[in-house]
């Protein structure tokens, strides 16, 4: 009985081509479809003498290369599979961090108009969560610029214009961490507040307004990050009864 590599029909051991895909049987494990005249190319199928560098008979059609097959059992290959989940997932601390500085930033940036320097502190708080977000995440050495946030909101008291400035230059690393983000976990809701934070940083400065979109950028964070860390407290809670 002859299987069919192709379709995996069972064919009689006399049989030349699958009686059900026609596909040749009669070629041998190991053997090269190739002739020692590296000149040209002989179709197993129909003789005909092809170029050396054709794919496929020129006359009947026929593959002239061969695929071979791997010896990778299932296990590897799910073991491979893991292997590339561990190095694109990140670690659920940062989204630990994530939700902290976002719940800080919000209440920071909603009260600051009354508590100026106090929210300022506050703001600077953020930041240091948001800082160990960016260690958890190894991204970057430059995304540490995000600590500009309360400095821009410390020199807002002193000199407007410029405190806006570098508040917004803040912006741009926490909106590009974001997008960082969405690279490693392929979510797109990283991508989504990418998008708010830059209008909402950017386009404050030609709009005041549109300062009002970062409290929702951080919204969003605070949202998919609870439910990241549900996910894995009821992942961690199955592991245990199930061991």
């Amino acid at each position: 009985m002859k299987i069919c590599p192709r379709c995996g029909y069972e064919n009689p051991d006399d049989a030349q081509f699958c009686l059900k895909c026609h596909y040749p049987l009669f070629m041998q494990s190991g053997q090269i479809n190739v002739v020692s005249n590296s000149s040209v190319k002989i179709c197993p199928r129909c003789g005909y003498q092809n170029p050396p560098n054709a794919f496929f008979c020129e006359k009947c059609h026929y593959p002239l290369f061969q695929i071979r097959e791997t010896n990778i059992s299932l296990d590897e290959r799910n073991e491979t599979v893991e292997q590339e989940n561990k190095k694109t997932k990140i670690d659920i601390t940062v989204f630990e961090y994530l939700l902290t500085s976002s719940i800080i930033y919000i209440i920071s940036f909603n009260l600051f108009p009354f508590f100026q320097i106090y929210m300022a502190v506050l703001n600077a708080l953020a930041t240091i969560f948001l800082s160990l977000v960016i260690d958890k995440a190894k991204v970057s050495w430059y995304y540490y610029l995000v600590n500009l946030s309360p400095v821009g909101l410390f020199l807002f008291t002193i000199n407007h214009y410029i405190g806006l400035l570098i508040f917004s230059l803040s912006g741009i690393f926490i909106g590009d961490l974001m997008r960082m983000l969405f690279l490693a976990e392929k979510d797109e809701i990283f991508r989504i507040a990418y998008i708010i934070f830059f209008i909402g940083y950017i386009g404050g400065l030609l709009f005041s307004i549109l300062y009002d979109m970062i409290s929702a950028g951080y919204l969003v964070l605070i949202m998919e990050s609870i439910r990241r860390i549900n996910e894995s407290r009821k992942k961690r809670k199955n592991d245990l009864l199930s061991s």
